[in-house]
């Protein structure tokens, strides 16, 4: 189904697997749908159970990663992990990478942790395993063997990485042929909501399961792709008529959300785009009041128009959001939603799992859970401080590395490195004989278990120790994180499992389901309070009003996106069209003339994606200082806002031209081609070298 924003894809996949079921087509454990959100997987099984009643609990929904954990637990031992490993999240990432890049003795600038881990990343979303890297782009060269040697550390520490779960689900079903089998049989029918959302490896995961009986079906917008930096394939979605021969396409093309300014607004917008497999969105909805234009002076102009509109919609904000491109943007808006005390709240912030002290208390599970894990035990073997330095957590990991075991395994037998001192034994034998009687508690849930570990660490006490002004906001913390477990041990024991995934303690469960949990579930709207966030951040949601500020070149579409090759400009198209249809009854768009960017003053042309409006869908405001200032300069239209500045509008840029570009400075033109409004220069600046721009949209001025 491809189906465009706003047009009740969920709904038409709750009915469809309704009608399965209803049909007797497909009992409810063979259908696995896969979605890409926790809060949407929620959402649709609870949907089918309002139809289908209680046999929607048979139904298998999840997330990629969720599915396929739950698989992998089943039968992890055929790729040498055990039932129970742990699931690493970023910043277990981080520390291991820390620690291999330290170890190896590289170059910490050309192999920096973060650069690494994309690497690795990239090559998981490919499914490309340590043996398969080192192929074209893979420079700097030791970065395949750094992957080796990260992806041998985690079968060591019992972990995965959430690129593991998928890389991994294809190497067990690649592996054992009878296996893939049986669960081709077992899934008789499968669909997958935004399925141009997925990256390689997600869509052999499908493509292997559903081979044979074809039965398959996918849901998603090709003009709703917008992932591609990591690792989201928009061809898996455009070419699934040639991978699923006699597939039909059926188009959802009335959008029930928006007016029907906004829906025709954003159609022109991504009706630029070459890429892509075309369809008609329509509304039944008014006309709606027009797209609004405005055109601020700077930053702080623009945010004060957004929060006079804001101010404005009154108790009617709470159903407001302010987008931007990059969240350095968000702070103008905020310092001007403060002045005027309007309540906000940031999707993508600090969340509830990322705080030091749940962090904490998660990894003293994680061990529990693990004792493999030595990441998890590196953070909590001294936290609280027990005495237990940095120096005699070095000697025992150096030491269980030579013997090939975890530093548990020194711990719980006693082995410890001959330099440590009397001291340090007797400091390490307390805290492995508390963490053997915290392992030896079963059977009581994991709020009991995790009430006991706070109660005899001291953490409480700890936290109030060390003081400070959210010293008991930390400890309300450390009591919600205790009422998350009271919940979820209330809901693991009314849960219906298959004996397969009954083995699954309830402690491993727990610790998934917090592994899994993605960041925009948490989003959740209070009555009159605005919601800032990401254009990225925005998928999936609506709300009456939105506000889409830094419309302006190099910032949306972002400077990386027009430096390359046309696919960046079109999937930051892709991304301007998702922000527009979020919205249902207003849209404003901002620029600003000046824009200060880390400390440097920025004049940039309005986006691009402004001048692709019809004019008769707009209208344009603009700060009182600038109408008296240049009007004629921000007069509407795409010729004024857009041209280049040379006397001759036809005239083209030549190579070896001297020009000067308002955020790059001067340089000369290495290369034109095309002509009018479609040239495009490549220019050898003084300052950052060669950049590929559009020259309509450039404003180079020829010095």
């Amino acid at each position: 189904m491809l189906a465009g924003a706003g047009s009740g894809k969920t709904r038409v996949l709750v009915h469809r697997v309704a009608r399965l079921i209803e049909q007797r087509r497909a009992l409810p454990h063979e259908i696995l749908t896969v979605t890409f959100t926790k809060k949407a997987a929620g959402e649709l099984h609870e949907r089918c159970r309002a139809l289908v009643g209680q046999a929607a609990a048979d139904i298998w929904v999840g997330t990629f990663h969720g599915i396929a954990a739950r698989l992998l637990r089943r039968h992890a031992g055929e790729i040498d992990y055990p039932d129970n490993f742990s699931i690493f999240d970023r910043d277990d990432q981080t520390r291991l990478l820390k620690d291999l890049v330290k170890e190896a003795n590289v170059d910490e600038n050309l192999y920096h942790h973060d650069r690494l881990r994309l690497f690795i990343e990239r090559e998981k979303n490919e499914a490309r395993t340590p043996d398969d890297s080192g192929g074209p782009g893979s420079a700097p060269e030791l970065m395949p063997e750094l992957y080796g040697r990260y992806q041998k550390r985690l079968v060591g520490l019992g972990a995965m990485d959430f690129g593991d779960l998928i890389l991994n689900l294809v190497l067990l079903l690649r592996r054992r042929p009878e296996l893939l089998e049986r669960y081709r049989e077992r899934f008789g029918h499968i669909m997958v909501d935004e399925y141009q959302d997925t990256n390689h490896a997600q869509y052999l995961v499908v493509s292997m399961l559903a081979a044979g009986h074809g039965n398959i079906c996918v849901v998603g917008d090709d003009d709703q792709s917008i992932y591609g930096w990591r690792g989201a394939d928009i061809r898996n979605i455009l070419e699934f008529e040639r991978d699923f021969a006699g597939a039909k396409v059926v188009r959802l093309d009335q959008n029930y959300r928006s007016t029907a300014n906004i829906i025709k607004a954003a159609a022109a917008v991504i009706a630029n785009n070459l890429t892509r497999m075309g369809k008609d969105m329509w509304t039944d909805n008014g006309a709606g009041a027009t797209v609004t234009v405005y055109t601020s002076n700077d930053e702080r102009d623009e945010a004060r128009r957004i929060a006079a509109g804001l101010e404005a919609l009154g108790q009617g904000r709470g159903e407001a959001a302010v987008f931007y491109r990059t969240h350095a943007q968000s702070r103008a808006i905020e310092e001007e939603l403060v002045r005027r005390g309007i309540r906000y709240v940031i999707v993508g912030g600090t969340r509830f799992y990322e705080r030091q002290e749940v962090r904490d208390l998660l990894a003293y599970l994680k061990f529990l859970n693990n004792s493999a894990d030595d990441i998890a035990l590196a953070r909590v073997i001294n936290t609280p401080p027990r005495g237990i330095g940095k120096v005699t957590w070095e000697r025992l990991a150096a030491r269980a590395t030579s013997r090939g075991e975890p530093v548990w395994g020194l711990l719980a037998s006693g082995s410890l490195p001959e330099r440590c001192s009397a001291a340090a034994r007797s400091r390490l034998e307390v805290f492995a004989a508390s963490a053997k009687a915290w392992m030896s508690t079963g059977g009581t849930g994991v709020a009991a278990l995790l009430e006991r570990v706070i109660e005899e660490s001291g953490y409480v006490e700890y936290l109030r120790r060390r003081g400070g002004e959210d010293a008991e906001s930390r400890v309300e913390n450390v009591r919600e994180l205790l009422t998350v477990a009271q919940n979820f041990d209330a809901d693991f024991d009314a849960r219906q499992l298959e004996p397969e995934d009954a083995a699954l303690g309830p402690l491993a469960a727990f610790l998934e389901e917090l592994a899994l949990a993605a960041e925009i579930d948490e989003y959740g709207s209070d009555e009159a309070v605005v919601t800032l966030m990401t254009a990225h951040n925005s998928k999936g949601l609506e709300f009456s009003h939105v506000f889409m500020s830094g419309m302006e070149e190099g910032l949306f579409p972002h400077a990386r996106s027009t430096d390359g090759e046309e696919s960046g400009v079109e999937e930051e198209r892709r991304l301007c069209y998702v922000a527009m249809t979020r919205a249902q009854v207003e849209l404003l768009l901002s620029h600003a003339v000046t824009r200060h960017v880390f400390g440097h003053n920025e004049r940039n042309p309005r986006s691009r994606f402004i001048d692709e409006i019809p004019e008769d869908l707009l209208t344009h405001e603009r700060s009182d200082a600038i109408a008296r200032a240049r009007p004629s300069f921000f007069a509407s239209g795409t010729a004024d806002s857009a041209a280049v500045v040379l006397d001759d509008p036809d005239a083209r840029f030549k190579t070896g031209m001297r020009v000067a570009h308002p955020m790059f400075g001067p340089g000369v033109v290495a290369k034109s081609r095309g002509g009018g409004g479609e040239e495009k220069v490549v220019v050898n600046f003084d300052r950052v070298g060669l950049k590929k721009l559009v020259a309509r949209y450039a404003r180079l001025q020829v010095v």
